[in-house]
């Protein structure tokens, strides 16, 4: 069978229950819970006044830069965070424009940040009696902190006035990822949601058509596993660890949660193995991600009605 075959839509119909609505009993994450602490910004003071040559001046401005990349990661995390459970927002009329204002300051620093690491990258080349002016690239690497600091403080508002309580499987799908996957994802989703009229629709077909992907994807994690050849992760991860059975035709939403759980469990402790990498289970758990994830974000539209 070809990994895509179970990808497309399925025309026949199965006379069973009608998918679950968004329950309420689901776990919550406060909202000091979420990601508050991927994108604070301390105060970080850089100068030169310590450093006398070109060698220790161009180590000071890359060593700031090290540091604002690492804020910038966070911060670009939560943005998209927040991007992908758009649909979950409680919005008011305000909302749209604010979060318009967020993606041009977010395409902003890009540009500013990318322009200095393109000034910075010449410090290599810099001995010490040619002229490069190191004071006004340090002034706009501050000037940055300072961006990213008051952008930072912007999304916060914003996730405190839109996005309430959002469910602890919300945050945990997403706290391990690049904010660059956290992307691909908002493209993944975007694109399955728009096949369909509604949110809802999506969630229907994903509820009655992902048992056989569901099946796939931990067969061919448990295979990743056995041909790994580490005995420990062999005996700890079998199939029924993941799956009371192969005969798979619906799974509830807490059964989605709990199989997540399980797979984020397994490669947070199987750290040996690059499931990545690994072909089909890389193609499979992307697809069944994905589909997750519009389970996700239509139960927490129903929380919020």
């Amino acid at each position: 069978m070809s990994i895509f075959s179970f990808f497309k839509k399925q025309k026949e119909t199965i006379d069973i229950k009608v998918p679950e609505i968004p329950s309420k009993f689901i776990s919550k994450a406060n909202d000091d819970e979420i990601y508050f602490e991927r994108a604070e910004y301390s105060e970080n003071q850089f100068d030169l006044d310590d450093c006398f040559n070109a060698k220790t001046k161009a180590e000071r401005i890359l060593e700031a830069l090290q540091v604002f990349e690492a804020k910038e990661k966070a911060l670009l995390h939560k943005y998209y965070f927040l991007k992908l459970f758009a649909r979950v927002a409680s919005r008011d009329s305000k909302y749209n424009e604010k979060m318009l204002t967020i993606d041009k300051q977010v395409n902003r620093m890009k540009r500013i940040h990318d322009e200095i690491k393109k000034r910075a990258d010449i410090l290599k080349y810099v001995q010490d009696d040619e002229a490069f002016d190191y004071s006004e690239l340090f002034v706009k690497i501050n000037d940055l902190f300072d961006f990213g600091r008051v952008l930072s403080t912007q999304l916060n508002d914003i996730q405190k006035q839109y996005y309430h309580n959002l469910k602890i499987a919300t945050y945990s799908i997403c706290k391990d990822k690049t904010y660059q996957e956290l992307e691909q994802l908002i493209k993944d989703t975007n694109e399955m949601i728009q096949e369909y009229k509604s949110a809802q629709e999506a969630y229907d077909f994903i509820y009655y058509n992902s048992g056989e992907l569901v099946v796939q994807t931990v067969k061919a994690l448990v295979e990743a596993i056995e041909e790994s050849g580490i005995k420990s992760y062999i005996d700890a991860y079998p199939f029924k660890y993941f799956l009371p059975s192969d005969d798979v035709v619906v799974l509830r939403f807490a059964e989605w949660i709990d199989l997540f759980n399980k797979l984020l469990y397994v490669f947070r402790t199987s750290n040996r193995i690059d499931f990545k990498s690994v072909q089909p289970f890389s193609e499979y758990y992307r697809e069944l991600e994905k589909r997750y994830m519009i389970m996700l974000i239509y139960n927490e539209m129903g929380m919020k009605q």
